[in-house]
């Protein structure tokens, strides 16, 4: 109700009554309060803080407390006391830097620890100046501060009752969930959703007596609460169970958006790497279409690492757990200032044991992707580049981690260049020697081998991971593995044997699978079931087994520029390498001299220069190559047995039955929240018919607004005389209000049938009629009835 430019908090109550004002208050505070805790739980649930969340509800409560005795009153001037309840905030800040600052530090530093959890990178750690017995207090001391500062838009949002804006606001945290993977738990994510939704509600409600400052509906707000819980609880509870352990709500939508996104960004139009994921792998196909051009001032042989895989998902390689690589940030913060990086262990080994190497000059390659993945830059083991070029700058010092060398930019680098130093693979074991004669190594030989020292124990730690189930296969595939006692792992040269002989001698290299793969454990079903596939099988299963044998061993996938390939090359000119040089190696960890790539695909076995020789092993000499397999197929087989019919993957289908249910009901909320906005203006269109000039008009649009409340009420509209509804309305009300009734019919008529005016008292009796119906059916109607009059027909 409005009278006098007031409006009123319940009908009945007059505008300067002392008990509407106390209410009044008492509710705007309610909703700054629910504002504040909802943010608050948000932030202290996500960013996991080390305060009793009770206690900052009552921090909350005060701050809202605080604004509301400053700006109660609503007016000109509660905008001037806004600027002086933020003046005061900043005046605390200066006066008690060190306290302010020490804890808004801490927040952020729990900020940035969550971040860099999923997010490997080294960003800055901020200054915390309070002694340790005071940072609790600097603690609760910032996020009250945080929550007086957060008071001001709260007083906007509910006093205003600006929808769109909190709407923006609930989808921009999401949206940073979704992206970021920081976001609180179950209970304090449908806490804060509950809190948000409330004040929602409130603004939501109607521009109708008593509406502006109406508590929102309590069924309404019960039935979306409930709602929300049940598809948070229901959401989570399928991800827990179709998920790995603790993954969080939104990964799976999460990495699912992000390959996309990375496909798009990336991908060329060469596919036939799968860059670690092996889901519906096939057979191996090459043309003879570009890939990457080349052109070297020093033509020489290389492997060129791209996608390196570190963590085996059972179908696949992903790269280091961001959680592992953020807890050794200091290492590689240190290793990096003294330009130490795991992309160049190799050629910092050869300039620092070998003088003759730093003399030579450098080969300076440049790369044209034409139509491989843009997101690595394809670089040697010997790569060795200046401080200022392209591919140092995309390594990056604040980058954690060594992987590969991912590219800058949006979509990439498509051509960059790059230094190397000539082919050292072969040279290792001389490195080797060199860097265990002590007496000979000089300070540039010294310094290099405590930094490798430093990285050499985060590799042990890292790059050892081997599933329980593969472990117990790979026993029976090698046998009992023997380690010295002292040693960290087996001895390499028995390890590599033993590697290469169960790989060539039980196991069939082949470019032609039958069928695409689809199961629950690639390695495991390569080693006992299908034993046989190509590159990509034996370099997966060559990880595994270095790491049996403790040595630490990552799968990696590039394109090989072969010893035949630089016989055709020409110093300066470039060469092409299309599809048929892709490839999947291993590579492992060799003390002192870094990553090395290691050859156990029977068909590669003499494709590239290599170090070690080895002795009886199976398919060396071309018996577990191409050619033989090839024949090996063409002979007749015997028959095996009747396969089972796989099974239906149900978790599958129910996965994706959960997100496409989630996304409809998405789809369905925005569909009808938008009916609503529509259905609601055209209703305050027709509102405002009820203050026209034209009295005849707003006589008409009153008379039908109250036939539309009484519908409401069960009253069954017909198309028949006015009249006839007068004993159905007594029925339902009473013989007086079927008496207005009659009266109102009349006003009616004579406005729609008769040119006379309609008089301001005949316009109060229809308006007075509406509002007494109005307050009958919304004081004493079901629950059903208030819901359709706020949602079904907006009146």
């Amino acid at each position: 109700m409005k009278e006098n430019g007031n409006f009123l908090l319940y009908p009945g109550l007059e505008p300067g009554n002392k008990t509407n004002r106390i209410i009044t208050f008492l509710v705007d505070w309610f909703f700054i309060w629910l504002y504040l805790s909802g943010m608050a739980v948000w932030l202290i649930s996500a960013l996991d803080l080390p305060v009793a969340v009770s206690l900052c509800l009552g921090i909350q409560a005060v701050a809202a407390l605080g604004i509301q005795l400053l700006t109660g009153s609503r007016g000109r001037r509660a905008g001037l006391k806004m600027l002086l309840w933020c003046a005061a905030l900043a005046v605390f800040a200066l006066l008690f830097r060190d306290f302010w600052s020490s804890g808004i530090h801490i927040i952020c530093n729990r900020g940035v620890e969550a971040l860099g959890e999923r997010f490997p990178y080294l960003f800055p750690a901020y200054a915390v100046t309070v002694g340790e017995e005071m940072r609790e207090a600097a603690l609760y001391g910032a996020l009250f501060w945080l929550s007086a500062l957060a008071a001001v838009p709260a007083v906007y949002l509910v006093r205003a009752g600006n929808r769109i804006l909190l709407g923006i606001q609930a989808v921009a945290l999401l949206a940073a969930q979704m992206v970021t993977g920081i976001g609180p738990g179950l209970a304090a994510g449908v806490w804060s959703a509950l809190c948000l939704l409330a004040v929602w509600i409130r603004g939501h409600g109607e521009r109708i007596p008593a509406g502006r400052q109406r508590l929102a509906a309590l069924e309404s707000f019960l039935f979306a609460g409930v709602g929300i819980f049940l598809l948070m609880a229901g959401g989570r509870a399928l991800t827990q169970r179709f998920l790995p352990e603790n993954a969080e709500l939104f990964t799976g939508i999460r990495s699912g958006v992000l390959k996309s996104l990375e496909e798009f960004r990336y991908q060329g139009d060469s596919q036939v790497l799968p860059d670690g994921d092996f889901t519906g792998l096939g057979s191996f196909e090459p043309t003879e279409d570009p890939v990457l051009e080349i052109t070297m001032s020093r033509p020489d042989s290389y492997y060129l690492r791209g996608f390196t895989g570190s963590v085996y998902t059972g179908n696949g390689w992903t790269g280091p757990e961001a959680a592992v690589l953020w807890e050794n940030r200091n290492l590689f913060y240190w290793l990096h200032q003294e330009n130490f990086y795991g992309q160049e262990i190799l050629p910092g080994a050869a300039l620092a044991l070998d003088a003759s190497v730093a003399s030579e000059e450098k080969n300076a390659i440049s790369v044209k992707n034409l139509s491989g993945n843009s997101k690595y830059c394809y670089v040697p083991y010997e790569l060795h580049s200046l401080e200022e070029s392209p591919v140092r700058q995309a390594m990056d010092r604040q980058k954690i981690g060594d992987a590969a060398v991912v590219s800058q930019g949006l979509y990439g680098n498509r051509e960059y260049s790059y230094e190397a130093l000539a082919n050292q693979v072969t040279k290792y074991p001389a490195l080797n020697a060199a860097l265990l004669d002590t007496d000979s190594l000089g300070e540039e030989g010294e310094n290099y081998r405590e930094l490798e020292g430093f990285y050499n124990e985060f590799a042990y730690s890292v790059y050892l991971d081997i599933p329980d189930r593969l472990n117990a296969s790979l026993s029976e595939v090698l046998g009992v593995k023997e380690i010295d006692s002292g040693e960290k792992h087996a001895d390499y040269a028995e390890a590599k044997q033993n590697i290469l002989y169960a790989l060539t001698a039980g196991y069939t290299d082949t470019n032609i699978l039958e069928n695409t793969w689809d199961g629950s454990d690639f390695i495991f079903d390569f080693l006992n079931v299908s034993k046989k596939g190509y590159s990509v099988h034996f370099a997966s299963a060559a990880v595994m087994m270095f790491r049996y044998y403790g040595i630490p061993a990552r799968y990696v996938e590039g394109y090989l520029i072969t010893p035949d390939d630089v016989s055709a090359m020409t110093e300066g000119e470039s060469y092409v390498l299309d599809e048929t040089h892709a490839h999947a190696w291993v590579e492992y960890y060799q003390d002192g001299v870094g990553w090395l790539p290691f050859e156990t695909t029977p068909s590669y076995l003499n494709t590239m220069d290599r170090a070690d020789e080895y002795q009886d092993i199976s398919g060396m000499d071309g018996a577990g190559s191409q050619d033989q397999t090839d024949q090996e197929e063409e002979e007749p087989e015997k028959e095996e047995e009747e396969q089972k019919a796989p099974e239906f993957d149900w978790i599958f289908l129910l996965t994706v039955l959960m997100i496409l249910g989630i996304l409809l009901l998405v789809l369905v909320m925005i569909i009808f929240l938008i009916w609503i906005l529509v259905q609601r203006r055209k209703s305050r269109k027709a509102k405002r018919l009820f203050q026209s000039a034209d009295r005849r008009e707003a006589a008409r649009a009153l008379f039908e607004y109250s036939m539309n409340l009484m519908s409401v009420a069960g009253l069954k509209i017909r198309n028949t005389s006015l009249y006839r509804y007068e004993k159905a309305i007594e029925k339902m009300f009473d013989r007086e209000m079927a008496e207005e009734y009659i009266a109102v019919v009349a006003v009616r008529q004579e406005a729609v049938y008769s040119g006379h005016e309609i008089t301001e008292e005949q316009w109060s009796l229809m308006r007075r009629f509406k509002e007494k119906i109005w307050n009958r059916i919304y004081s004493q109607g079901s629950i059903l009835q208030k819901f359709q009059l706020k949602y079904i027909y907006f009146l």
